[in-house]
């Protein structure tokens, strides 16, 4: 199957940093009416700039946000094209969460049914649409702070109009006094003007700005969800059946009745967790040929051990005790001693051999025993480690 490459967000991004510097390009041309209108209502107008700077930084963030995304699948792909089990890291992602930990559960299958699909494109959507709804909400907040500006300055020119024409008297000779008076009153419906203006310039600019980076990050993310929906529908297997009364066609999740998918999925999930049980099997099959190597070395240096020791008993049954020349020291040397002492004496030195001869023929003998084991059990270990490699 052909791979599925995602699109990058880099267009996008490289649309918006245009459109911004071509508006900062145009602020600067218009930067002393811009500050003349600015100065007219510096707390209003800041504050439309404030939600400005705020709805750029958002939106920006809503299309950087889709690289770790598209990263992470890019990933997933590779290492199931390679045949590689390891997992991919799931730490920077937001929009896929659901996702990775869906398609990490289904690790090792081939496909994934067409409801699980479903379900985890209208995850996505929901949490794309949640991300669309601040700054769309900052674009309406423009709009209203415009409106606002707009009829608060409406208000203050109303207001000073009124008080211009109260002080205005019909009875006044002096046309100059007059003048000057309505000239003065005029300052205050005059500013009143210039908040309204001023206040709907910005807004309504703002609005502008921040709608067209809005429409650019909604193009990227509707990309990327177009490609989440491509790679996810190559892993789903859709077939149309034909129906026994015409020529109708009906679609059928993965090509096969519910029953049967139903029972593909369970064995599929069995299968998994035969694979699982299968690796700690293995692992505990290593464990045991490593438990039964060291057991193996411990064994032959016991035996070696019990060479030496075999050795040193050979030297002793060799050079067996002779305690004659005592014996025959003690005849030569005794003078008063009678004759049932002697036979005494004749019989300690003859129950003293029988003990030597008795005692290096026990020897002996366990010595040879112990080596029939250590042969015996040598043997069964070695059968042992020649199954497991025959295994």
């Amino acid at each position: 199957m052909k791979a599925l490459n995602m699109n990058s967000p880099n267009r996008f991004i490289q649309r918006m940093v245009i459109f911004l510097i071509i508006t900062i390009l145009i602020c600067c041309l218009l930067f002393s009416s811009l500050i003349s209108a600015f100065l007219t209502n510096p707390y209003i107008n800041g504050l439309i700039f404030c939600v400005l700077a705020t709805g750029i930084f958002i939106v920006t963030r809503q299309v950087l946000t889709l690289k770790p995304e598209i990263i992470w699948v890019e990933a997933y792909k590779r290492n199931k094209m390679k045949g590689l089990t390891s997992s991919v890291s799931t730490s920077k992602l937001n929009l896929l969460a659901p996702m990775a930990s869906m398609l990490e559960e289904h690790k090792g299958r081939f496909s994934i049914s067409s409801l699980a699909m479903r379900s985890l494109l209208d995850s996505l959507n929901l949490r794309l649409d949640e991300t669309r709804e601040i700054s769309r909400y900052l674009i309406g907040l423009l709009v209203f702070l415009g409106l606002l500006g707009t009829f608060w300055g409406l208000l203050i020119t109303i207001d000073s109009v009124g008080t211009v024409i109260t002080s205005l008297g019909i009875g006044d000779d002096d046309s100059t006094a007059m003048f000057l008076k309505l000239k003065e009153g005029l300052k205050e419906p005059l500013n009143g003007m210039g908040t309204a203006f001023s206040s709907s310039l910005f807004g309504l600019s703002g609005s502008l700005i921040l709608g067209f980076l809005d429409l650019q990050a909604s193009q990227a993310q509707n990309q990327f969800y177009n490609d989440v929906e491509e790679w996810l529908s190559s892993m789903s297997l859709i077939a149309v059946n034909k129906t026994g009364s015409g020529n109708e066609s009906k679609i059928q999740e993965d090509g096969v009745p519910v029953y049967v998918q139903a029972l593909l999925e369970q064995t599929a999930e069995s299968v998994d967790s035969l694979q699982k049980i299968l690796g700690r099997g293995e692992d505990e099959r290593r464990n045991l040929a490593n438990n039964i190597a060291n057991l193996t070395q411990q064994m032959s240096e016991v035996a070696d051990q019990i060479k030496n020791n075999q050795k040193e008993f050979k030297k002793i049954s060799d050079k067996p005790m002779d305690v004659s020349p005592i014996a025959n020291l003690f005849k030569d040397n005794v003078t008063g001693i009678d004759d049932a002492t002697k036979d005494h004496i004749r019989s300690m030195d003859i129950s003293i051999k029988r003990l030597v001869e008795d005692s290096n023929q026990s020897n002996k003998q366990l010595i040879s025993e112990l080596r029939s084991e250590i042969k015996l059990l040598a043997k069964t270990i070695s059968a042992a480690v020649d199954n497991n490699k025959k295994r």
